[in-house]
């Protein structure tokens, strides 16, 4: 009699641990964590420009990606792998990220330090804060458009 009891305590012990298992890789599956996907996605690109990785890194654009300087998918591709051997290291540090989704898009604002070495030895150093929008592409958020803020001082 004690041994039928306490197998039955292990059995719905275990039976306890795999509901809550399968119930949390239910919760992944089907309803994951959409900022933390943005927060990994622009940790990713980040880390694919510093390695200098320009083909992995453009692949995190929608085609028809367009920001305040002018640049297009296609304009900012060339300009990276052209100008890329002039750069020895290059450092991005972001902050004071808020992130508003409004399914499938999201917007991304922050601010940016940037700083670059040259191969020649010249350190440059940039600071702003940015738009950074999103959406969702083939279940994978991808940049569509980066914008400079507008500095305002009261």
């Amino acid at each position: 009699m004690r041994k039928k009891r306490k197998r039955l305590i292990i059995e719905i012990f275990i039976f306890i641990i795999l509901a809550v298992g399968v119930s949390y890789c239910i919760k992944i599956v089907f309803f994951p964590d959409e900022e933390a996907k943005i927060r990994k996605t622009i940790s990713i690109t980040i880390d694919e420009l510093e390695r200098k990785d320009i083909s992995n890194f453009i692949r995190h654009f929608t085609l028809d990606y367009r920001d305040c300087f002018n640049n297009t998918y296609g304009t900012l591709y060339i300009f990276l792998k052209n100008n890329m051997e002039m750069i020895k290291t290059i450092r991005i540090a972001l902050s004071q990220m808020e992130i508003e989704i409004e399914k499938p898009q999201a917007s991304i604002k922050f601010f940016a330090r940037a700083t670059l070495t040259t191969t020649d030895g010249e350190l440059y150093k940039e600071a702003g804060r940015f738009i950074l929008k999103m959406r969702k592409e083939d279940f994978k958020w991808k940049i569509y458009r980066l914008d400079e803020m507008e500095y305002d001082f009261d």
